[in-house]
């Protein structure tokens, strides 16, 4: 997400250009370090300067998507309550930059032909087959603008979706879902039946965004409507990767590390399990100067391990050790930033 401050502060007045990369240094090596990372785009990319804003239309510049690219994400989940911001030209040529740039995007589509083509977004890596699908609960009442589709929470559209994804013969079917109230903390019940409904038909991992906070995570052994039993993940929020919003608890997010295996047993054939868990919290830094603010995620626990060159003065350092025992205490601290093995 960018605010309007992360505009200001990303922009070169002299150059009249943007640079969002330092904003990511810090964390590239996590993101990097998968061998695929995914993100949710709560902004769009409208191409021209005057459409660039924050709160409560947004609009980013092509910079940030170059950025997001050379930090290592591979995915994008574009349907979000922002997704029709900038109208016809923030949805079509968002999924433009995002093409030519070589990022793979799910959840808007420019054309109905693309819809039907591209609802499912399959994705191989090291013989693993992932089908990523992504809704919406709604778009701030903003019109879907005449042609174009965005993906929206409908159980029974879903439910085909899905059904469709299992065609494909993936190992895993992800879900990117924009979903819950804002600045809570705890999932509602509108979240925890749908991930029990997308559980039955067939979804093995539920990746949440939009309260801006974390909210907890669960694995547990699920059986489907098609008598498979494995463990499934949902991940109710994952916060604030970055933005402004300075508030408590609203400071940061997560990284989070979802370890998938595809191998084989006797009388069974071809089994895929989630193995292994963990996060690695990140808090975004404000470095306040005389001409502009810089924008930062930090790895907490590489700062604290002195393992990253980014110092900070001590009330921030103090925002950031708030952040980290807030998470861990909410979170699940054992699978905190270390691969802790499930039992499939």
């Amino acid at each position: 997400m960018v605010h309007g401050a992360q505009l200001k502060a990303a922009r070169d007045d002299e150059n009249n250009e943007y640079n969002f990369e330092p904003v990511f240094s810090q964390v590239k090596d996590l993101l990097t370090a998968s061998d695929i990372t995914m993100g949710n785009l709560e902004t769009t990319l409208p191409g021209k300067e005057k459409l660039y804003s924050g709160y409560p239309q947004f609009g980013a510049p092509d910079a940030l998507a170059v950025a997001l690219r050379k930090a290592g994400i591979d995915i994008l989940a574009t349907a979000n309550n922002h997704a029709c911001d900038k109208s016809m030209q923030g949805v079509v040529r968002t999924i433009k930059v995002l093409d030519e740039l070589g990022l793979l995007h799910v959840g808007t589509y420019q054309s109905q032909a693309a819809y039907e083509n591209n609802r499912i977004l399959m994705v191989e890596r090291n013989h693993v087959r992932l089908a990523v699908l992504n809704y919406t609960y709604g778009l701030n009442d903003m019109p879907i603008p005449e042609g174009t589709f965005v993906g929206l929470i409908d159980r029974q559209q879903m439910a085909e979706d899905i059904a469709l994804a299992r065609t494909k013969q993936p190992d895993f079917i992800i879900v990117f879902i924009h979903w819950g109230t804002e600045y809570e903390r705890t999932p509602n019940e509108f979240q925890t039946s749908l991930a029990a409904f997308l559980f039955s038909e067939g979804a093995d991992i539920i990746l949440g965004s939009h309260p801006h906070v974390l909210q907890p995570f669960a694995l547990r052994s699920v059986t489907d409507k098609y008598g498979i039993t494995k463990p499934r993940l949902v991940i109710y929020s994952l916060g604030n990767f970055v933005s402004n919003q300075r508030e408590r608890y609203r400071d940061g997010g997560i990284i989070f590390n979802i370890t998938l295996e595809k191998g084989s047993s006797p009388g069974s054939g071809t089994t895929q399990h989630i193995t292994a868990v963990h996060y690695s919290p990140t808090w975004v830094y404000v470095h306040r100067t005389a001409d502009k603010n810089e924008f930062y995620i930090l790895p907490v626990l590489k700062y604290l391990n002195n393992d990253q060159p980014l110092r900070l003065p001590d009330e921030a350092y103090q925002k950031m050790l708030t952040f980290y025992r807030d998470t861990t205490l909410h979170l699940e601290p054992q699978q905190l930033d270390e691969k802790t093995a499930l039992t499939p």
